[in-house]
């Protein structure tokens, strides 16, 4: 429920794993030891491109907030710029779809997943464990990235996504030699109540434009609660480059301190 709570979590599941081989061979961490660490002097660094058309006041306004509460506390708020920021949503969900679709497909009822009851044959068994199994999100993704990775479309979809990628993570990498952390909004609106745009794939993708990138990136991020608009929740997300975990721990708990927003429920839902 905090910055304070993660920095335990993090530092009890941190460290090498020499059975996965997306480990990083580095020793972990003290995170929940360097949460007091001095944080005055840090260069929080907001892009241009988050803060442009697209995005509710409301959620500017908590942003804004949050920018003044860690000048406050010492931080130097600083211009960054992130240019290909557009770039983000339509590369993820080609590479992601592209992922799941190879990856999922080892689940057929055979050996891994769900497995249907009484199949007729073979082929019974793979179509309705898989229809079965998966839902509609799930099915979503599987189809769209069998179809970029298909003959014919893979240069024109998958190659370009990661070219696309790639500068998305360099403009990351110019924007962290002007900026120890980057702040900026988690979405453009307010939390959404459940299943609220569930009809509506393609806006709830586009709910993630500030978020997707740090995936691309390959960043380390912590989204904080940094108000209400309209009732509902709205976040802040604090980004670092690779390995900054502890520091921006840190800083989200020292954010944490300097407010409540954590510690609040909206309106609606108080008893």
């Amino acid at each position: 429920k905090s910055a304070e709570d993660c920095a335990h979590l993090l530092g009890a599941i941190a460290g090498f794993d020499e059975r996965d081989s997306t480990s990083a061979e580095r020793p972990a961490e003290d995170y929940a030891g360097e949460l007091e660490r001095d944080v005055a002097g840090l260069r929080v660094g907001v892009p241009d491109e988050y803060l442009r058309e697209g995005l509710d006041d409301g959620v500017r306004a908590a942003v804004e907030e949050a920018i003044g509460t860690l000048s406050d506390v010492g931080c130097k708020v600083v211009a960054v710029s992130l240019p290909s920021s557009s770039l983000a949503i339509p590369a993820y969900y080609i590479l992601a779809s592209a992922e799941c679709s190879s990856n999922l497909a080892r689940y057929d009822g055979v050996r891994y997943g769900h497995r249907c009851e009484s199949p007729r044959n073979l082929e019974d068994l793979y179509f309705r464990s898989r229809a079965e199994g998966f839902g509609a999100e799930v099915k979503r993704r599987i189809l769209i990235g069998t179809y970029v990775l298909s003959e014919g479309y893979y240069d024109a979809y998958y190659r370009k996504a990661q070219r696309a990628r790639r500068k998305v993570r360099d403009d990351f990498a110019a924007a962290f030699g002007e900026a120890d952390v980057i702040l900026g909004p988690v979405s453009p609106t307010a939390a959404f109540r459940l299943g609220e745009k569930s009809d509506d794939p393609v806006r709830m993708y586009l709910s993630d434009i500030y978020t997707i990138a740090v995936n691309l990136a390959g960043l380390p991020a912590l989204a904080l609660p940094a108000g209400f608009d309209g009732g509902l929740p709205v976040g802040v997300q604090l980004i670092g480059n690779h390995f900054s975990e502890s520091l921006l721990l840190a800083l989200g708990h020292r954010f944490q301190r300097e407010s409540d927003w954590h510690r609040r429920v909206p309106p609606e839902f108080e008893q």
